[in-house]
């Protein structure tokens, strides 16, 4: 279970005024997810995850500003029909090892897809136009943002054995290079009509994050433990959202855009041990 938001500001075509700002505030992240780590011999070590869920509950409040859109408007909407889905896959190397604990470096990839959905439009600030006379009832879906991170993991873990059963893990990921791909759903300006979308609108960028993780675990047996932890993820990046092509009757251009992701909860995991293998045998 954990927390998370997401949001973009977007500016006009020079980069020098904000013309809009959404933020999905509040979201409850249930997830289930499965994991794996093979460990040679060697120093050497693969291990990765992957898992989704659903989004519950949450809040889009949409903002536009002046002079864009006079005066300043900002909106409520409720969010359903929204899930993130995540993998990781690390590659790394044990560099120090002891009787007791271990510490390695890794470089891997992190993919995540957030999808949120708005329901419903309801003025909170003082522009009648926008959902003011006219509020939209929370049955029609009105926003869709789909987004797609790929990121470069490189980072440190590590295991230390507090008690002959009680071990405690770290993992600290810096992701140098985060790259953004996605689409925003106007579902109520998507049309004919000119000024109206012809449908959803691309949006792409490159940033940067972090990621980071402790897991407690519990050894039942030689072959079973048990373990509660928590993380933290965040990533942002600047680009573009691309009106170019997807304004009817318009020649648009495409316009500087921020974005950014913040998760994090606890969890709790069951591990089980297979193995030792001899991988390379001279018999």
């Amino acid at each position: 279970y954990g927390k998370g938001k997401t949001g973009k500001s977007l500016y006009d075509p020079t980069g020098s005024a904000l013309v809009s700002r959404l933020s999905y505030d509040n979201l409850s992240i249930f997830s289930a997810e499965a994991f794996g780590r093979l460990d040679l011999n060697t120093g050497w070590f693969i291990k990765g995850l992957i898992g989704g869920g659903g989004f519950r509950k949450g809040t889009l409040t949409d903002e536009d500003f002046p002079p864009g859109i006079a005066p300043y408007s900002a909106t409520l909407s409720t969010l359903d029909d929204s899930f993130p889905l995540y993998a990781n896959a690390d590659v790394g190397y044990n560099v120090f090892r002891g009787p007791d604990f271990r510490i390695g470096a890794f470089v891997g990839y992190n993919y995540m897809r957030e999808v949120v959905s708005a329901d419903g439009c309801g003025q909170i600030a003082t522009n009648p136009f926008i959902c003011g006379f006219f509020p939209v009832p929370g049955t029609i879906k009105v926003i869709t943002q789909d987004n797609n991170w790929s990121s470069l993991r490189v980072g440190l873990d590590g295991d230390v054995d507090i008690t002959k059963r009680l071990k405690l893990n770290l993992d600290a990921a810096w992701l140098p290079f985060v790259l953004l791909d996605g689409t925003d759903a106007h579902w109520l300006r998507i049309s004919t009509f000119p000024g109206d979308f012809s449908g959803p609108v691309p949006e792409d960028g490159t940033g940067w994050g972090y990621q980071l993780e402790g897991v407690l675990s519990y050894r039942l047996t030689d072959y079973m433990n048990v373990g509660i932890g928590g993380r933290y993820w965040h990533m942002q990046a600047n680009g573009h959202t691309h009106f170019e092509g997807h304004v009817n009757g318009f020649q648009a251009f495409p316009q500087p855009v921020d974005w950014r992701s913040d998760s994090y909860g606890m969890f709790l995991q069951t591990g089980i041990k297979f193995g030792p293998y001899p991988i390379i045998s001279s018999n």
